[in-house]
Formats: C-alpha cells, structure tokens, sequence
C-alpha cells in the first residue's frame, strides 16, 4: 500500500511537472512573433532606421549651403556636426533599460517624436537668434538633444527583436533592419540633394521630419497597444529574472579580446563618422562644378552589397572550418584595411571620378567591419552579446564628438584635406594592428 502511494505521488507530481512544462511552453511560444508579425514589424522597422539616418544625414548633406548662407567657418560646422554624437553617446544604456521594461517599440516611438521634431524645427532655429553666436550656442544645444532621441533607438529595436523573435531567426532580422541605415543614407544622398538643389535646404529638413512623425504616428496606431507592450518580467518570469548571473565586466574588462575589440571599433567609428559627416563637404569644395547627389550617393549604394557580401563570405568560411577567429581577422583586414588604402588614394588624384571610386571602395570594404569586431560580442560573450555590444558602441561614439570636431579644426587650420585623411587613415591602421596582434573570438563568459 505504501509503494502504491508512493507510486501514486511519484505520478501526481509528474503529472503536475508535466503540466506546468506544457504550461510553460505555451507562454514561451506566445512571447514570439508569428510568421506574418514578424514580418510586418521587420518591415516597420526597416523603414524606421532609414528615416532615422535621414535625420541623421541631412545636416552633413546641408552644412556647406547652411555655413554659407550664415558665415560659419569650417570650426563652427564640425562642431555642429560632432555635437550630436555627445548626445547619441549619452543615451545608449538608457534606451536599453527603458526599452527592457517599457517595451523597445514604446521607446522607439516616443524617441522619434523627439528626432523628428528637432529636425522638422531646425529652419526655424536658425533663425530664431539675431545674434552669431547664440544661434549657434542653441544649434548645438539641439544637435545635441537630437542626438539623444536618435540614441535610443538602436537599443530599443534590439531590445524588442530579441525578445520577440527566435534565436535562429534572429541574425536575418537583424541584417535586415539594419541595412535600413544605410538606405536612409542612400535616400537622403539621392533625394536630399535632389531637394537641396531645387528647393533649398530649409525643405530637406522640412520634409525628413514630417516624415519621421508620419512613422511614429503609424507605429502608435497599427503596432503600439498593451498586447505588444511586453515587459521583460512577463517574457522571462520573475524566477528566470532572480536566476539570471550578473554581468561578468570584471572578467572582460581584463580580456585583451574584449579591449582590442573596443579600441579596433572605436578606430572604425572615427573613420565612419569622419566620411559620414565631412564627405559631402569635401566633394563640394574639391569639386564645385559635379552635381551634389552622385558623391552623396554612389558611396552608399556600394556599401549595402558589401555588407551583405561581408556576412556571406564569413559564414562560408566558418562552414567550411575556418577557424573563427581567424576568420574575423581576415574579414577585418578588408574592412579597416580597405578604407586606409582608398583614402590615401585620394590625395593622389585630380579627377572627380577617381576620387569618388576611392571613397566608395572605402565605402564598400569599410562595411567588411559589420562581419568581424562588430560580430565579436556574439562570440566572445554569447549570453551577453547585447550588453558587450551596448558598452562598445557607446564607447564608438567618442569619436564621433572628437574625430568629427578635430577634422574641422584641421580644415581651418591647413585647408588641407589631404592632412585628415592621413590622419584618420594612421589612427584607423593602428586599430586594426592592435586587433590582428590582440583580438581573439574564443568565449570567455
């Protein structure tokens, strides 16, 4: 009788495991988007970081019609281009945590009304000020605010995506999404330009953020309600949350893998943002006569393939059994080694065609590096790829304060362009050495 109730019990609990497994199951498999969801919020959000890069790029594509048009010297416009890096950097972790509680689609949404109003009113800031230098202390004020919304919206779709879709559907999301960045580069290369030229540049502002509203309207209406607002402690259970290990900084911070992934995608960044920010001026004063939307075009439309291409050739690498590491060193040495040779290359030409052939295979093997540092997080700190990643990209953004600002005092100083390109180009080999030397893909934590 005894082993027949012990037996009974054995069953009872088994049957209640059983059921709270299946119970269990049914939440986890409700966390996730369906098929068609997933779709339509991948789709969203494409769209959305092209029009975020436009905002983000129509100051660069504008400074050289704005700084004529009020007087500012090549110092004034690099710190107006570089401020809103202060502000991007500022809000990274923030956007993250708020995202994890509040749900990354609610932030996203609320950050792009900021950006957008910013960059809808930017027309009328400038000329809100009769004095010089107020107007420009107030443009840098919003750059810098601008920055700020813009900051949170890369951790907030990351949030999100990684909480709504599956680990083995994750990457083709987030390829995806991303490539909306360089889209948006491309649009307001092409159309900004276009508009720059025969509508002036108060448009170019005008229409970008009218349309950034447009998008954070459609997501507060057809996507933002309580059924999509997810907290982190609903997706996880509060048992998972309590069970989850702390962030293991100590063992990273004196990992050369993790540093020399930091310092090679800092190097990165000065050289992207530098591009980024100053391209558009340096096609327009070198070469006057050529039309504004083949240079803020052709370097763009180049670069999305080559990140694609970059992500290819390192999976076929690592299939065929490459070792990892050494894979991300070899696609490394395109993209940061590609970039250095292209820029010098510029300095030895006179024509308008060679020069923009040099900085679109910049371009074009720069974007090499969304398969090699960019990817280490994942590989060296699977389980904390997203924190790693935060950490470095804050960190990425310096350079866009530092190295954008100093390239204009460069300008000033020498009316050289030649001199920051060498510049970016030595500080971009010294990254690249200290990861081929240091960087390493093996897991740590």
């Amino acid at each position: 009788m005894a082993a027949a109730g012990a037996e009974g019990l054995l069953i009872d609990v088994a049957g209640a495991r059983s059921a709270s497994a299946v119970k269990e199951h049914d939440q986890g498999s409700q966390r996730y988007w369906k098929r068609t969801e997933k779709r339509q919020w991948v789709l969203a959000y494409f769209i959305g970081n092209a029009i975020l890069y436009a905002s983000r790029a129509a100051m660069p594509v504008c400074v050289p019609a704005i700084a004529k048009e009020f007087s500012w010297d090549k110092t004034v416009s690099g710190s107006v281009l570089s401020v809103f890096f202060w502000g991007y950097a500022s809000t990274q972790v923030l956007g993250g945590y708020l995202s994890d509680r509040f749900g990354g689609e609610v932030i996203s949404m609320v950050a792009a009304v900021g950006w957008s109003t910013i960059t809808l009113l930017y027309p009328q800031l400038l000329y809100l000020f009769s004095s010089h230098d107020t107007c420009i202390r107030f443009v840098i004020l919003c750059r810098i605010l601008h920055g700020a919304c813009q900051g949170m919206h890369y951790p907030s779709f990351t949030s999100l995506l990684a909480h709504r879709i599956r680990d083995t559907e994750r990457a083709l999301a987030y390829s995806i999404v991303s490539a909306g960045s360089l889209f948006g580069a491309l649009l307001m290369g092409c159309f900004g330009s276009i508009v720059l030229v025969h509508l002036g540049w108060h448009t170019v502002f005008y229409v970008t953020g009218v349309v950034g509203l447009l998008w954070a309207a459609v997501m507060r209406i057809f996507f933002v309600s309580r059924r999509n607002i997810v907290s982190i402690k609903s997706l996880n259970g509060s048992n998972e949350e309590k069970k989850r290990p702390h962030m293991p900084w100590r063992i990273l911070c004196r990992k050369t893998a993790f540093l020399s992934a930091i310092v090679a995608h800092v190097c990165n960044n000065n050289l992207f943002f530098i591009m980024f920010s100053w391209m558009p001026t340096y096609f327009h004063e070198t070469y006057p006569d050529q039309k504004g939307w083949i240079f803020n075009v052709v370097p763009w439309l180049v670069s999305m393939p080559g990140s694609v291409l970059s992500g290819w050739i390192a999976d076929s690498l690592i299939r065929k059994g490459t070792n990892v590491t050494l894979t991300r060193k070899m696609v490394e040495i395109v993209g940061m080694g590609g970039p250095v040779v292209c820029l010098l290359l510029t300095d030895y030409t006179n024509s308008f065609v060679m020069a923009l052939m040099a900085v679109s295979m910049g371009m074009f093997s720069q974007a090499f590096h969304n398969s090699g540092v960019l990817v280490i997080p994942q590989d060296i700190a699977p389980s904390f790829a997203g924190a790693v990643f935060g950490v470095m990209n804050m960190l990425g953004a310096i350079p866009g304060v530092v190295g954008v600002y100093l390239a204009g005092h460069i300008l000033e100083l020498t009316g050289s362009w030649a001199a920051v390109f060498h510049l970016t180009a030595a500080i971009n080999t010294f990254g690249l050495l200290v990861f081929l030397v240091y960087g390493s893909a093996e897991r740590i934590v």
